[in-house]
């Protein structure tokens, strides 16, 4: 049934009648749109109903409504055909006819060809998604439709430029295009000149119909095909569209998409531009504003300039078989980078946790505190016993031995056992007391290098998302510089600007296109310094998960947090208790703490060295267990046999003594005020600790309050100026506005989405500096003490 006879209920038996029965109505409806309602009407037509497709018709109806003032207009409920031809041509036919519609707005391409091909029609009218104008057969005329009440919009970057692109990429024989066979049956010219784009890229083509389910989808894939080009399905759900590139998946079929949505989904690749429906829903939202201002319709370009963006699944590309060069990396949007396994890919908290499990610096630490114990042993010591033993032979010059009377025999074997006992040492007990407490310094201070370190691997996951927001942000100024390029070889080929123009944007382009590779290579140097941290392999891949601010590792999990930055009482209130808190558990003022104890002991052992003794008690046994030889037998005096005594072979003693110095040349007194000195050398920088961990929670504070108001700052910032980009684009498109004007709106666009991307990562860091200062991060809690830790701070919520 042709189209332009249903849609634009135009044919001229019916003209005719209309302008006899109903000329006035005509007359009317010829006028101005703000003659007729203070509050025009907007009907947006869809092909299919589907939740698919839901997330681009709100962007629509948001972007719309974001162009008007409250009033302005009214967005009416969507309007859904049942994919058909006549089902979609019905529900045009019923938008054009009512009465309370004043512009219709086809969303579908198969809408969008039956409301473009209809003729003049009775209505203002947008066709918002057209595949080519010029395959389609559709009216234009020096870049407009010349068809009153028509508007549409056909994207400038061609298709036979894509299909090519992928070829170079992927060097296929023979491609099946799937498409959907409704929209095939309203523009039949799809097929052949599906088949001639391939054709003009090296390959053949053959068009596949995708009716039914994915199964009898990929039943329906030829024999011999070795790509695919998959393109829009009304009627498939998300859940079948993604069991059908599966199902490509499975057979080593490379995938090309028209919707860059499926290349998450498991689809290889897709050049749709970037953002690509809420340009188009921003265009519509101007050409709205044009015709309620009392534009016709057709005299509204049509145009709508962009530049292919390869977006790229890289888990798709190993599944089979396809490895991309850097070049290819550098430039296309990547997803699926973390495709290689849980093993490979770490959470926020799982780099925390993971760095102090393996960190070296702070493995170098334990090993310093585990050293320590050590020490303390050593002074301890000191209080302890100590047994000597010793063992011994002597051998005497037999003449010398035979002199000796028997005291020294020519062979002798002798041994023995020593001991000593501290029994009181004032010296000994203020150094183990000492140590130990330096022992808790050490520990103290490797708990601050503990942090040190979780801070430090915080800091180099964020910084990593930071990177790749900025080659992101980076690469999408890529793509506006190549469509503006485009923009300016349109407007040259038309005569409405000088080759200067293309120049420039060559070189922006070229800019662009070296800042993106700097860009990618920041993201390469900031993952190397996370491996770094966490001691993994630094040739091994490695993914991170996206950070959002109820993240589990973070202080602001608990809605509560973040609930208290907005007000100032409540602040004020949250940055006491987080002193408090600091000052608690702060490894720093523990380290100092410790270091006064040990001191203070130091003095008390200075003081009692003026009247305390050292009591001590030793002792030994001697035992000679051998003689021989010479001298070895005690002589006996002559006249009366009696012999010389030689003594006995086993010999003990015991001693205790108490020693304590009178005069020491003034040493004792001098070290007494020293220990004093020191003493109050350490209360005062403990004081300047506390100072600073204080001063350090508040600033940390001060700048996570800071940047959290930034987040939906930057976030509007980063919209007008996104909306004030494409206004100017679009000026610059009809050549009413220099090059100039363009790319300061670009710059400041560009500048404006980097710091809205960045903004929760910057309110993420000053939260881990906030946890840092505090001396604990919660993600290192046992669950008990988290739990109270929170319930005190509801607990202070619940007292105000």
């Amino acid at each position: 049934m042709d189209s332009t006879r249903i849609v634009g209920g135009h044919s001229r038996g019916r003209l005719a009648r209309c302008l006899l029965l109903c000329g006035t109505v005509l007359c009317g409806l010829a006028t101005s749109l703000p003659a007729q309602s203070p509050a025009p009407s907007v009907a947006l037509v869809l092909d299919h109903e589907t939740p698919r497709f839901q997330p681009q018709v709100a962007a629509f109806q948001r972007e719309i409504q974001s162009f008007f003032r409250l009033g302005e207009i009214t967005i009416l409920p969507p309007r859904a055909g049942d994919g058909s031809v006549a089902g979609v041509t019905r529900v045009l036919d019923r938008a054009l006819h009512d009465s309370s519609v004043s512009v219709v707005v086809a969303l579908g391409p198969i809408g969008s060809h039956l409301l473009a091909r209809a003729g003049e029609l009775r209505k203002p009218a947008i066709a918002a998604t057209i595949v080519d104008a010029r395959w389609q057969g559709i009216a234009q005329k020096d870049g407009v439709s010349g068809v009153r009440n028509l508007a549409y919009l056909d994207e400038s970057y061609a298709l036979s430029g894509t299909i090519a692109d992928f070829h170079r990429l992927i060097p296929f024989r023979r491609m099946a295009i799937l498409l959907d066979p409704e929209l095939l049956r309203a523009v039949p010219e799809l097929e052949a000149n599906a088949r001639e784009l391939v054709r003009s890229a090296g390959a053949d083509a053959v068009v596949v119909p995708a009716r039914g389910t994915a199964d009898q989808i990929l039943g329906a894939v030829p024999a011999g095909t070795d790509a695919v080009y998959l393109t829009v399905f009304p009627a498939l759900s998300e859940a079948e569209t993604a069991r059908l590139i599966a199902g490509l998946n499975a057979r080593q079929l490379p995938t090309l998409s028209h919707m860059a949505d499926d290349v998450p989904a498991g689809a290889l690749a897709s050049y749709e531009p970037p953002e690509h429906w809420l340009r188009r829903a921003r265009r519509v939202a101007v050409d709205l504003q044009r015709i309620v201002a009392g534009e016709d319709a057709g005299t509204l370009p049509v145009r709508l300039v962009g530049a292919p963006r390869l977006t790229l699944n890289l888990a798709t590309a190993r599944a089979i078989g396809f490895s991309p060069g850097y070049s290819l990396l550098t430039a296309a949007e990547l997803v699926g980078t973390d495709s290689l396994g849980p093993a490979d890919t770490v959470s926020l908290a799982d780099a925390m946790r993971g760095a102090v499990a393996a960190n070296l610096d702070l493995k170098a630490a334990d090993l310093e505190v585990e050293s320590g114990v050590q020490d303390v042993r050593l002074a301890r010591s000191n209080l302890l016993p100590r047994i000597e033993s010793r063992i011994g032979g002597t051998v005497t010059r037999e003449g010398t031995a035979a002199a000796s009377l028997g005291q020294q025999p020519q062979r002798m074997l002798e041994g023995g056992l020593s001991f000593s006992v501290p029994l009181y040492s004032e010296e000994a007990w203020a150094g183990y007391g000492s140590e130990r407490r330096l022992q808790q310094g050490r520990e103290a201070g490797w708990e601050q290098t503990r942090l040190d370190v979780v801070l430090a691997s915080a800091q180099a996951y964020i910084t990593v998302l930071q990177a790749r927001t900025l080659a992101d942000v980076r690469r999408s100024n890529l793509y506006r510089n190549r469509s503006n390029l485009e923009t300016a070889r349109v407007r040259e080929s038309v005569g409405s600007t000088s080759r200067a123009d293309v120049y420039r944007w060559q070189g922006e382009v070229a800019n662009a296109r070296r800042d993106v590779i700097a860009a990618e290579s920041q993201v390469r140097v900031a993952v190397l310094e996370l491996k770094r941290v966490l001691d993994l392999p630094l040739d091994r891949p490695l993914a991170q998960r996206p950070v959002t601010l109820g993240d589990p590792a973070l202080l602001a999990r608990d809605s509560t947090v973040l609930s208290w930055f907005g007000d100032p009482a409540r602040y004020a209130v949250l940055t006491r208790f987080l002193v408090g808190e600091a000052r608690r558990i702060s490894p720093e003022l523990a380290r100092a703490e410790a270091a006064i104890a040990a001191q203070e002991r130091q003095r008390t052992a200075a003081s009692r060295a003026f009247w305390m003794p050292t009591v001590s008690l030793e002792g030994g046994l001697d035992n000679v267990f051998g003689r021989g030889g010479a001298g070895s037998i005690a002589p006996t005096l002559p006249g009366g046999g009696i012999a010389l005594g030689t003594g006995p072979d086993l010999r003990w003693q015991f001693r205790v003594e108490a020693s304590l110095p009178l005069f020491t040349g003034f040493e004792r007194t001098a070290r007494r005020a020293q220990a004093n000195i020191d003493l109050e050398q350490l209360k005062v920088q403990r004081a300047g600790v506390a100072q600073s961990v204080e001063q350090r929670v508040r600033a940390a504070l001060e700048s996570a309050a800071s940047s959290y108001a930034a987040i939906a700052l930057t976030r509007d910032a980063s919209d007008a100026a996104s909306r004030n980009y494409e206004l100017v684009s679009d000026a610059y498109a009809r050549g009413t506005t220099s090059i100039t004007a363009l790319i300061d709106a670009q710059n400041a666009a560009e500048s404006s989405a980097e710091a809205a991307a960045n903004a929760v990562h910057d309110f993420l860091l000053d939260l881990m500096r906030v946890e840092r200062a505090m001396g604990g991060f919660g993600v290192l809690r046992p669950a008990e003490e988290q739990q109270a830790f929170l319930e005190r701070l509801h607990t202070l919520e619940e007292q105000r």
